[in-house]
């Protein structure tokens, strides 16, 4: 159960003191940052909307001449946000109140935009790191220390820092113009340095005043879907295993040593353990004899050259992704050759080469549980030097999910996730991911802020692809709306019917052409807004059979079948085809014997059918009847409580896999509709359809959406329990 909020003596004002010192610093420095490096993407930004430069040269030049005026009013308006929640009065941030006795009267078009350009930036924090801040909310309520801090007005609300970027822009008297494209700019680098911000926040807060949930850690994610005789589990994950405590015991004399610099301790030694084990297999990529032990900064510059290196090399490495982690290390070697040190000759310290087998590992699990073409892994690949040098750098890469590195590596893999490249958008994309990768792997030296950049121009192009697939997801929902209202009109439909033939003397061959044809027309003319006209060739119809009895001659029949002549009509048979019809069921009338063999074709309860599931290429109808002799209900009710967005794997007969998000449940017949990343449908399936193909592997649990994350998880595994020789 959660934890009781600490009995501290910490008053409202002191919460706010410590909210503000953990985060403005942060703030003003990244703002700063932002402002320093933004002439740049307003050219760029001018240059892709076709703009004339000449209305805005002026501003432009202007914004170095007047950095100061605009981070002094950034810094002013956050500290009268920040002095306004600690004295309980935090107002939602609103146009319209920048100046005593201004009103919300007309306002110039220039003004209109900057105003629609600070909206359209707190939307877009809010969206980007909405997790961080419900988080961050949650926890702040938790507390309850008697303070208010309304999600839309505290201090760290997107909207209150979206205002101070305006109010910071309009203390330096630019023209309107200028203003609303620095916004926009802002939108791309001050939203990706926000996320980090957030979650420092909330770590700080956490060491400070205690974890919220204290007696409940994070446990690791299921692997497979639950069944019956499976055992709950409440295995932490790996961040609370090694790095939460790690990361508490920041500044203390563990994590300021060497060998914990990047790494927890007991990390650490499951890698060498792990490395020792390799090395007694004869698996070890050098000699025991070395004896050259390269710096860290000689091994970053080795790790440089192997980045740059040419495409044979990274073919080589990534020959075989199963020993992706000893190819690359070995790479490491050679490539130290150039530094003086033969390949023989070298050695690595044991703290650095065990986040260099970490990030081996690392991506060697990503390609495992990812579902990637050969020519994507290469591509991928290349980004195992990038990532390993921010590794040895950046603690921060293992601490915080917010990671620009991190975020960009898990938007890369999604992208490639399941993209077969098999229509014109597809293709862009993986030719967007093969560009972004090769301009990193050329740019980054050992400034961070290239993740930052390469994720934040390959999120512009992958938002627009999400855009375009959410579209065909729509378009599909609605498609199987439809489907699904029509079906339950028919149903209803086919009840009236069944309730008008009972106990009614009906030949069997009438019967079923009625249950075959009737529930559809009068569905059809109800959508034509006649609603009586099928009902009354019912009535109609039954009491013409009902005189054929009674008169006991066949050219009743005829009359009767004079009846159905709008349905067969309305159903687009041609005049040929009606006449067959009838005169195969009158056949059938005045013979019935011999056209229903059947002993059950005079009973009025209908023959039971098998069911036929729509599910081709993952599902035949005869393991669909007998799956549902033993249905495992730990299965069923896992696929019931299934929320829209899950991931789940499905593995059709020919072994192909592709994973599916949930993206709409049918509230009419509960089926489930799972398309993939493009946006195309891969089956509608039943909660007990579901559960036959679990029981048969034909659905599985997909990895983690955070592609890092669920790697972490595989290497930690595999070090802990290791695969048997």
């Amino acid at each position: 159960m959660p934890a009781t909020p600490p009995p501290l003596p910490t008053s409202g004002n002191q919460l706010v003191e410590l909210l503000r010192e953990a985060m403005q610093p942060a703030l003003d420095a990244a703002f700063a940052d932002v402002v320093d490096g933004l002439r740049q993407p307003m050219l760029d930004r001018l240059e892709r909307m076709e703009l004339d430069r000449g209305p805005y040269l002026d501003g432009l030049l202007a914004l170095k001449d007047r950095r100061e005026l605009i981070l002094r009013g950034f810094r002013e308006d956050m500290a009268a946000a920040w002095q306004a929640a600690a004295e309980g009065e935090a107002p939602t941030a609103r146009f319209g109140q920048e100046q005593p006795g201004s009103d919300l009267g007309l306002v110039e078009e220039d003004e209109l935009d900057v105003r629609l350009a600070t909206d359209q930036l707190a939307d877009l924090i809010s969206r980007e790191w909405q997790s961080e801040l419900l988080r961050l909310n949650g926890y702040l309520t938790w507390l309850d220390m008697g303070v208010r801090l309304a999600p839309d007005s505290a201090p760290y609300s997107p909207a209150r820092i979206a205002m101070a970027v305006y109010r910071g822009f309009a203390r330096a008297s630019l023209p309107g113009n200028v203003r609303a494209l620095a916004v926009q700019c802002c939108g791309r680098e001050f939203v990706e340095l926000l996320g980090p911000i957030y979650e420092s926040l909330h770590a700080r807060l956490v060491r400070r005043l205690g974890a919220q949930d204290s007696t409940t850690s994070r446990v690791r994610r299921a692997q497979a879907i639950p069944s019956s005789g499976d055992e709950a589990s409440s295995e932490p994950d790996w961040m609370t295993r090694f790095f939460v405590s790690w990361d508490q015991e920041e500044g203390s004399a563990n994590a300021a040593s060497p060998d914990a610099a990047s790494l927890p301790p007991a990390l650490h030694h499951l890698l060498e353990a792990s490395r020792q084990q390799r090395a007694r297999e004869g698996d070890a990529a050098r000699p025991p004899s070395s004896r050259t032990s390269l710096s860290q900064r000689e091994l970053v510059v080795a790790l440089t050259l192997v980045q740059i290196a040419s495409p044979e090399v990274h073919a080589e490495v990534l020959a075989d992704p199963r020993k992706l982690q000893a190819a690359f290390k070995q790479q490491i070697f050679l490539h130290a050759a150039q530094l003086g040190v033969a390949p023989e000759a070298v050695a690595i310290s044991e703290a650095d080469e065990n986040v260099v087998d970490l990030v081996g590992m690392l991506f060697e699990v990503i390609f495992r549980e990812s579902h990637l073409g050969d020519e994507q892994v290469h591509v991928l690949g290349r980004l195992m030097a990038p990532m390993t040098k921010v590794a040895l750098q950046d603690r921060k890469l293992f601490l915080q999910a917010t990671h620009s590195a991190r975020r960009l590596l898990n938007l890369l893999v999604e992208a490639c996730d399941g993209n077969p490249g098999e229509n014109e958008a597809q293709r862009l994309l993986l030719e967007k991911v093969r560009d972004t990768v090769q301009r990193l792997v050329a740019d980054f030296d050992e400034s961070q802020s290239v993740f930052r950049t390469a994720r934040t121009d390959f999120n512009d192009f992958y938002a627009r692809y999400r855009t375009e697939a959410e579209k065909a997801e729509e378009a599909l929902a609605a498609e199987q709306r439809a489907k699904d209202a029509e079906a339950a009109i028919l149903a209803g439909f086919a009840a009236t019917l069944e309730a008008k033939l009972q106990g009614r003397e009906v030949p069997a061959a009438m019967r079923h052409i009625l249950r075959e044809g009737w529930p559809a027309y009068a569905a059809r003319m109800q959508s034509l807004n006649k609603p009586q006209a099928a009902p009354m060739m019912l009535d109609g119809l039954l009491q013409a059979i009902d005189d054929a009895h009674v008169r006991d001659d066949v050219r009743a029949w005829h009359t009767a079948m004079d009846w159905l002549q709008p349905m067969w009509m309305a159903s687009g048979n041609s005049r040929a085809a009606i006449a067959a019809l009838r005169e195969t069921l009158f056949a059938a009338l005045v013979t019935p014997q011999a056209a229903a063999p059947e002993p059950r074709a005079a009973t009025s309860e209908p023959a039971p059918a098998l069911p036929q599931p729509v599910l081709p290429g993952l599902l035949e109808t005869h393991e669909w009847v007998e799956g549902l002799e033993h249905l495992d209900p730990v299965m069923t009710d896992y696929f019931q409580q299934l929320r829209e967005g899950s991931w789940l794997d499905f593995v059709d007969k020919d072994n192909r896999v592709q994973a599916g998000r949930l993206s709409w449940i049918s509230p009419v017949s509960r089926r489930l509709m799972f398309v993939n990343r493009a946006g195309a449908r891969i089956c509608v399936a039943s909660v007990q359809e579901l559960v036959v193909m679990a029981q048969l592997g034909r659905v599985r649990m997909h990895r983690d959406e955070d592609a890092f994350y669920s790697a972490m998880q595989g290497v930690v595994d595999r070090l802990v329990t290791p695969a048997p020789p």
